[in-house]
């Protein structure tokens, strides 16, 4: 028995350890593509490009671990809840990525640098996109509910910051002073970044299910006892 449960805890903390390898660089594709697009910074989108197979090839294989284990172990409780959560979480990670080559494909796409009119507020999005992201994979790794919760909760000022953008660009284009395809690009990219912070909230909702069993799925109302 003893041997068992070190043999199905070694499984564990491996797929964990590809879990957050992942995690790291997912997080590390997002960075360097939003250093790519406020810098025009095209080898370092061609980097975030050609990152990509190594983020595909990490879901694939905790994809696989994680059927080994389910495999050869009957996990129960939070082991169980820790895997139910590494295969949703996974997705999310392997999504933002997709979502980081959005952004670094549109710096390789336009010959032009961030318009000037919205670099202010680009800069505060992509900012707090990283955040969110890396506060949800810490709070995954310290299985902190607290800030799991914290990130969970979709904050109307990261909306704000998008229609921000969005208005000046629709003033910048009826103006005359900015070319409609060169806005689409920044449309692309902030698109591609709300999509990023939603699937971050949904890897801390992952995180607070995986420590205190409860999902926040679709949740109208905070759990008992949080408060703002």
């Amino acid at each position: 028995m003893a041997y068992q449960e070190h043999y199905t805890q070694q499984l564990l903390d491996n797929l964990r350890a590809k879990l957050l390898i992942m995690g790291s660089k997912t997080q590390q594709a997002l960075d360097d593509a939003a250093i790519a697009v406020l810098n025009h910074d095209l080898p370092r989108a061609a980097a975030v490009l050609d990152g990509d197979t190594d983020i595909d090839d990490l879901e694939n294989q905790i994809d696989e671990a994680t059927l080994n284990i389910l495999a050869r172990t009957q996990p129960v409780a939070r082991d169980l809840r820790f895997l139910m959560s590494v295969v949703r979480m996974v997705l999310d990670l392997e999504r933002i990525g997709d979502e980081s080559v959005v952004v670094a494909e549109q710096v390789t796409l336009s010959d032009k640098p961030i318009p000037s009119i919205v670099e202010k507020d680009l800069r505060a999005l992509c900012t707090r996109t990283s955040a969110m992201l890396r506060n949800s994979l810490l709070a995954f790794q310290n299985g902190d509910a607290p800030s799991a919760l914290a990130v969970s909760r979709y904050d109307d000022e990261t909306a704000q910051m998008m229609v921000n953008i969005f208005q000046k660009l629709m003033q910048a284009v009826g103006d005359r002073t900015l070319e409609p395809w060169d806005s689409m690009h920044i449309v692309l990219i902030t698109r591609a970044l709300d999509r990023v912070c939603r699937r971050a909230e949904n890897i801390a909702e992952h995180a607070y299910f995986m420590v205190e069993g409860v999902s926040l799925k679709h949740r109208r109302t905070l759990p008992q006892g949080w408060e703002k």
